[in-house]
């Protein structure tokens, strides 16, 4: 086995017990964490003087996002410690003034005096509802402001990294700004041979070191020996089924995002538990931690999605030369990033100076610039070599090469942090959106294999004594729920990782003179940006909400498909209306101003679009008390046939002759309607016949009735009756009714009949009479 095999490993056990590691670790540090903080909390009066020293030091000109991180953890232990306080005073608070409310008011001047005991006790419990009442609003006064004080100082963050995002600093073309970094270099190495000195001096002895290294290498042995003998044997089996490569990329995910942040973790811990990190030396540490977690949940990405060295296991349906190819251009900017991640903790630890921060930002962006290009030409020759275009270069060749030339722009132009800010957000997003894919599969896969058609799931549903469908049904909630969780998830680590937020951006844009007024609605480009966006996203939440509805949740309900129908599409029109208030609301409009519109709108409705409106009313009649339904048989404005769907303003019917016919629904509401199959599918059959004056007429009754009640489709209840009607010119006259139990199926029973009543009225020797 080559070693890029061996460190393909993870059986199930490894994984239980890397999971298991990360929370004793993680229980450590907190224990330790939580040992050396005091078990009293603070006081009102020290909370009230940390909030005046928050909100002194907010609004100077030179506070330093340090200080203003420093400010938010203050502000939230402040709020829990405030809401825990408010918690625990309101059940008092409201235990005493019930058992004031218990004692009465107290008696009027001139009324007798009440006991000295109830007195004494109605002062007691007034005195401490008092106190304990002006501690609650007390505290209540506090937590309000520590909440507006921590809007501010996030907005605060926000404009200072905005103004640090946006400013400008020399081109990477200036060869000048290079030859200051190159001579501000030394500074920082001595700071850092400072630091290691230091370090040694104070944490140099030789036994916790012997210690720290052995239990180092323990940690790289037991990940070896996993990587070679315990992961194999996990994905020893076939992967010819999508549901089996899912769940083989999802234990390759969590091994290879797991693996080496867990050993890195576990070292740096035992050196922590030694004693053998000083604090400069500990905060570098979690950064290589951060860097090292990074660059793995991508390489866990690339591995468990792409495959590149093992087809028969890939998720993604992509030829070997294109999964390589994203795998590597992933591995690489991501493993970029960590590099970053891990200077910037540096610089910031060593007291860098400034410039040497700035170039560590542009060549970051110039190389994930490289990485985007590569990626274009790279996907360019992949298509020549197959002769075909390829289904995802489709939209990564040009979003690619656009990404590339803006940060490239952004670099020449003197924007470093805004390169880099990009070029972050670029491989974040490729990482998050690749796990977002893994994950939705393997839910759905999961899912699925509970399904109420499954063996597993009737088994389960049986287990837990319920029916197949109401697993079914609520495996399609759950199935939904973790869906919603896992994009929210997937779009919080996209747009704030590391302490960024999209209002640092639309900080910037909103101060962009740039706009117009109509009437008294300020019409600006991110109104219209935002309008714009809040519509399509509600738009799209709502059509995939309906698509959900439409195959996957109503389906596994009892309710008739008719009415399934008309719940998707009352849905679909609410939330194209509740889409289209809220892009107005961002625009600007109020309430009053969207009700004049529908004023408006109403007045050129009463004089020219009555018919619009009226069959608009009818359609929602029709969706709601259903009439008619899907699949009903009909007879309307002369057109007999199957509905076929029912819209907000015509309904489609589908006649025997298998024409489409549109009517408009106020047909249906203003005049008469037909339903053949409203409450049931039966329908009567009649059919006259007549025979000749020789004939026994209690044989031919007899003989109906008998042909009538052989036929399958002809019900029993109630029974069929044949009855002497007259005496005509030429014979007597006779009628069968019979009910059929498929109105649908009237026509070839009528003719089953017709031909059965020839036949045994020739073996009787009835004569049929010819008509007048």
């Amino acid at each position: 086995m080559t070693i890029r095999r061996t460190w393909l490993a993870l059986g199930r056990q490894a994984v239980c017990l890397a999971i298991a590691g990360a929370f004793l670790v993680s229980a450590a540090v907190l224990d330790r964490s939580a040992g050396e903080e005091s078990s009293e909390p603070p006081s009102l009066e020290s909370i009230k003087a940390s909030l005046d020293e928050v909100e002194s030091g907010v609004d100077s000109e030179d506070v330093l996002p340090e200080t203003l991180v420093r400010f938010r953890q203050t502000l939230n232990t402040a709020t829990e410690t405030l809401r825990a306080r408010i918690d625990e005073l309101e059940p008092r608070v409201h235990e005493l003034e019930e058992r004031v409310k218990q004692l009465g008011p107290a008696p009027a001047k001139d009324a007798p005096p009440e006991s000295a005991d109830i007195a004494g006790q109605r002062e007691e419990l007034t005195k401490q509802f008092a106190e304990l009442d002006g501690e609650l609003k007390q505290a209540r006064v506090l937590s309000l402001r520590a909440d507006q004080l921590s809007e501010r100082v996030s907005q605060k963050r926000h404009s200072l990294y905005a103004r640090e995002l946006f400013a400008r600093t020399p081109s990477v073309l200036d060869p000048f700004f290079w030859m200051d970094t190159l001579r501000a270099f030394p500074i920082e190495l001595r700071n850092e041979r400072a630091v290691f000195h230091a370090w040694m001096a104070e944490r140099g002895d030789r036994l916790p070191w012997s210690a720290a290294v052995l239990i180092t290498l323990a940690i790289i042995a037991v990940a070896i020996i996993l990587s070679r003998w315990w992961f194999p044997r996990l994905l020893a089996f076939p992967t010819d089924t999508r549901s089996a490569k899912a769940w083989a990329a999802l234990w390759v995910f969590v091994w290879f995002t797991a693996r080496t942040p867990l050993a890195t973790a576990g070292a740096l811990f035992a050196f922590e538990a030694l004693g053998l990190l000083t604090a400069r030396v500990e905060q570098i540490a979690e950064g290589l931690l951060a860097g090292v977690t990074a660059a793995s949940f991508a390489y866990g990405v690339a591995r468990g999605l792409f495959a590149p060295w093992e087809p028969q296991r890939r998720l993604v349906q992509e030829d070997d030369a294109t999964a390589l190819c994203y795998h590597n251009h992933l591995v690489w900017s991501a493993r970029a990033l960590a590099v970053l991640i891990v200077s910037q903790v540096a610089h910031k630890t060593l007291f860098a100076p400034l410039i040497i921060t700035v170039a560590t930002n542009a060549l970051f962006a110039a190389v994930t610039a490289g990485f985007l290009a590569h990626l274009v030409v790279r996907l360019r020759q992949i298509r020549k070599e197959r002769g075909e275009p390829l289904v995802v270069a489709a939209w990564a060749h040009p979003l690619g090469l656009l990404l590339a030339v803006l940060i490239a722009l952004a670099l020449v132009a003197g924007y470093a942090g805004l390169a880099a800010f990009v070029a972050l957000r670029v491989i974040v997003a490729a990482a998050a959106f690749g796990a977002l894919y893994l994950l939705l599969a393997i839910t759905q896969t999961l899912f699925s294999t509970i399904g109420e058609q499954s063996p597993k799931g009737q088994t389960l549903a049986a287990s837990l004594g319920i029916s197949a469908g109401t697993l079914g049904f609520g495996g399609a909630l759950l199935s939904a729920g973790i869906r919603v969780m896992l994009i929210l998830a997937a779009f919080l680590l996209i747009i704030g990782p590391w302490e960024v937020s999209t209002a640092d951006l639309f900080d910037t844009v909103r101060n962009i003179p740039f706009g117009f007024k109509i009437g008294e609605i300020h019409l600006s480009f991110e109104t219209m940006l935002t309008g714009a966006f809040l519509l399509l996203l509600l738009l799209v939440v709502t059509r995939i909400v309906q698509r959900w509805l439409e195959t996957e949740l109503l389906p596994r309900t009892r309710l008739e498909p008719s009415l399934q129908l008309s719940i998707v599409t009352i849905f679909g029109y609410v939330g194209a209306i509740t889409a289209i208030g809220i892009a107005l609301t961002g625009l600007g409009f109020d309430l009053q101003k969207i009700a004049l519109i529908a004023g408006a709108l109403s007045v050129g409705i009463g004089f020219g679009l009555q018919s619009v409106v009226s069959n608009f009313v009818s359609g929602l009649i029709l969706l709601t008390e259903r009439p008619i339904r899907v699949g009903d048989t009909i007879v309307v404005k002369g057109e007999e046939g199957w509905v076929r769907r029912v819209r907000i303003r015509a309904t489609e019917i589908e006649t025997f002759d298998r024409a489409s016919v549109i009517i408009p629904n106020s047909e249906f509401i203003t005049g008469v309607v037909k339903n053949w199959t409203r409450t049931n599918t039966l329908g009567r059959v009649v059919i006259k016949i007549g025979v000749t004056y020789d004939s026994d007429p209690v044989q031919a009754r007899a003989i109906l009735l008998e042909i009538a009640g052989a036929h399958p489709q002809v019900v029993q209840s109630p029974p069929a009756g044949a009855f002497l009607l007259g005496f005509g010119n030429t014979g007597l006259e006779f009628e069968l009714r019979c009910v059929v139990a498929d109105v649908e199926k009237s026509l070839s029973v009528r003719s089953d009949l017709h031909y059965a009543i020839i036949k045994r009225f020739r073996e009787a020797g009835i004569e049929i009479a010819r008509a007048p």
